[in-house]
C-alpha cells in the first residue's frame, strides 16, 4: 500500500492566512490530499479552498484544532457545510454518530489523551493500543489519527507500531513530521499516511516556488518509503 501524504496548509496549529494563494501556486499534480484547520480560517476562505481542491480532483481534510466541546461541535458543522472529505477531531461519540450516516465525509478521531496548545500526546503505548482497537470498532469511525512526535516519553516508532497493529482502520500520523527518516519510520510502522505543514511551507515568503519543490520531494520520499516500492 502506498504511503499517503497530506499537505497541511497550516503553521503553529492555525491555517495560514495565504492558504489560497499558496494552493493556487502549487504545481504538483501527484498530490492528492490537502488539509487545513478550523482555527485561523473563515468560512468563505474555507469554502473557496475546498471547492478549488475538489475541482482539481483532490481530497480535503479539515482538522478541528479548537478542542473545546463548543469548538468541536462548530467544527463538525463546518465540515458538513463545506463538504470536506475527512474531518479530524478529538474523540466524541456524538461526532461518530453524526458522521456514521454520512456517505461523503469520513470521521477520523485522535487516538490518545492530549493537552496543551500546541497539542501534546499524554498516552502510553498500551493505552493507545486499547483506544485504537476500541475506536476502530466504533460505527462512524473511518480512520484514527496519532501524534507520536508530539511527546517525549516514548519512542515514536513504538507508539506507531502498537497503534497501527491494534487499529482495524487506517492510521494517519500528524504533528511534527519533518524529515526523511521519520517518513521511512511511518511507512515501516504500517501507517496509512502522514501530514506535514510548517516544514513544507517555511520558505514560501522568500521563495514561493519552494512549496512546490518541497512537496515534490516529500512525494518522492513517500514513494520510496512505501512498502510496495520496488
Amino acid at each position: 500500500m502506498a504511503l499517503n501524504f497530506v499537505l497541511m496548509l497550516t503553521e503553529q496549529d492555525r491555517t495560514i492566512p495565504d492558504a489560497i494563494d499558496v494552493y493556487e501556486k502549487l504545481s504538483v499534480d501527484e498530490l492528492r490530499l490537502i488539509a487545513f484547520k478550523d482555527v485561523g480560517t473563515d468560512p468563505h476562505m474555507a469554502k473557496d479552498l475546498t471547492e478549488a481542491a475538489h475541482t482539481d480532483g483532490r481530497s480535503v481534510l479539515l482538522e478541528l484544532a479548537d478542542t473545546s466541546d463548543a469548538g468541536q461541535e462548530a467544527g463538525c458543522q463546518l465540515a458538513l457545510d463545506l463538504g470536506v472529505d475527512r474531518v479530524v477531531g478529538t474523540w466524541r461519540p456524538s461526532a461518530a454518530a453524526a458522521f456514521a450516516g454520512n456517505d461523503s465525509i469520513e470521521y477520523w478521531p485522535f487516538a490518545g489523551a492530549m493537552s496543551g496548545s500546541p497539542l501534546v500526546l499524554d498516552s502510553s503505548p498500551d493505552e493507545l493500543a486499547t483506544q485504537a482497537q476500541r475506536l476502530s470498532a466504533t460505527d462512524g469511525v473511518a480512520g484514527v489519527v496519532l501524534m507520536p512526535y508530539r511527546q517525549t516519553s516514548y519512542d515514536p516508532v513504538l507508539l506507531m507500531k502498537r497503534t497501527a497493529s491494534a487499529a482495524n482502520v487506517p492510521l494517519l500520523i500528524a504533528g511534527g513530521v519533518r524529515d526523511a527518516a521519520q517518513i521511512t519510520d511511518i511507512a515501516a510502522a504500517g501507517a496509512w499516511g502522514f501530514t506535514m505543514g510548517g516544514a513544507a511551507l517555511a520558505q514560501r515568503h522568500d521563495d514561493p516556488a519552494s512549496v512546490t519543490q518541497r512537496v515534490s520531494e516529500i512525494m518522492r520520499l513517500s514513494r520510496q518509503a512505501s512498502p510496495d516500492a520496488s
